[in-house]
């Protein structure tokens, strides 16, 4: 996609040769420029293209990004909320056994309350029985 610089060979070849070098030299030199400037140098309509096509693909992988990016938040969106159902429901056997266990508990803890009243009135009874003899 280069484009051609326009450059007048015999003119600059004119110019050398007015300078000083010999005029097999200086169209040498001159032939020799003109077809470096042709081939290896870029303008500015040509970066221009360039530009414009640069700004295309970059708008283009911006957009892409943009949208694996919604995508992907989505998908963690989903996540968040299978995560936080099932922690859900993990709390809420969690409540329910615990539930059971201090019913449980508790109900040994009346058994254990009225063994110890027992225990106190009889000890009172015999503690009574020995001081009144």
């Amino acid at each position: 996609m280069h484009m051609p610089i326009q450059f007048d060979t015999l003119d600059y070849a004119k110019r050398l040769a007015s300078a000083g070098v010999p005029t097999q030299q200086a169209e040498a030199h001159a032939m020799a420029l003109g077809e470096v400037l042709g081939s290896a140098v870029v303008v500015h309509g040509e970066l221009a293209a360039l530009e414009r096509t640069l700004l295309g693909e970059i708008k283009l992988l911006s957009q892409n990004v943009d949208t694996k990016l919604g995508a992907l938040e989505a998908k963690i969106d989903a996540l968040e909320l299978r995560l936080d159902t099932k922690i859900d429901a993990l709390e809420q056997k969690f409540d329910a056994r615990l539930e059971r266990l201090d019913l449980r508990h508790g109900a040994d803890m009346k058994h254990v309350y009225w063994m110890m009243s027992t225990l106190i009135l009889l000890n009172l009874g015999i503690l009574s029985k020995l001081m009144l003899q």
